[in-house]
């Protein structure tokens, strides 16, 4: 079924919230937003959100395009680079074990190595991360295991990107969904513990 057009919006709205503003929680606030259909109305971009509203999972797209790029306008959302880009998420939701298994395969072998953080620098695991060859559902389950991010938060001296990274690891990760046992096993059998 279709979304209407000022309910694209005002899901819009509070994904944007969520990724943008501490203060808001999409799941405490189950996506309310104050926004009224009048100020909808008069919007010069409100036939955007008639082309979001077609999208067969608006929620889901907005999520994938944000996880990326949290200040996106709707404008941007509407290209073909932001429905590559879902499509690319939609992939990796559906195969989560296999992405979480084969990003598991670019860590050392020595667990320790990929998340100690030395002299202040970033950790290995997250250095493959900012270089784009594991994803942020594999940083975001790897955390959920081993509580890496407490230990990083006092480590790592750079007070620019990894405070964005962790924000919007902590922000994605109400919306994943995983069984924590089986990527647990997942992990523990790719280091032998």
């Amino acid at each position: 079924m279709m979304m209407e057009p000022f309910e694209a919006y005002k899901k819009y709205l509070a994904l944007k919230q969520h990724f943008t503003r501490d203060s808001y929680d999409y799941f405490k606030y189950n996506g309310k937003v104050n926004a009224k259909n009048t100020s909808f109305e008069v919007r010069k971009d409100k036939y955007m959100f008639y082309k979001l509203s077609k999208k067969k999972d608006v929620e889901g797209y907005l999520i994938a395009n944000m996880v990326l790029d949290d200040k996106a306008w709707i404008g941007d959302l509407l290209s073909s680079e932001a429905e590559r880009i879902y499509i690319d998420w939609l992939k990796r939701q559906e195969s989560l074990s296999y992405v979480f298994e084969n990003d598991l395969s670019k860590l050392d072998d020595d667990v320790n190595v990929n998340f100690k953080v030395k002299d202040g620098e970033y950790p290995y695991a997250l250095v493959l991360y900012m270089r784009n060859e594991i994803c942020i559902e594999t940083l975001i389950i790897i955390d959920s295991i081993t509580k890496i991010f407490k230990h990083w938060n006092k480590s790592i001296l750079d007070p620019v990107l990894w405070p964005d990274i962790y924000r919007k690891c902590l922000k994605y990760e109400a919306f994943l969904k995983f069984d924590k046992k089986k990527y647990k096993n997942i992990f523990k059998d790719r280091f032998s513990m």
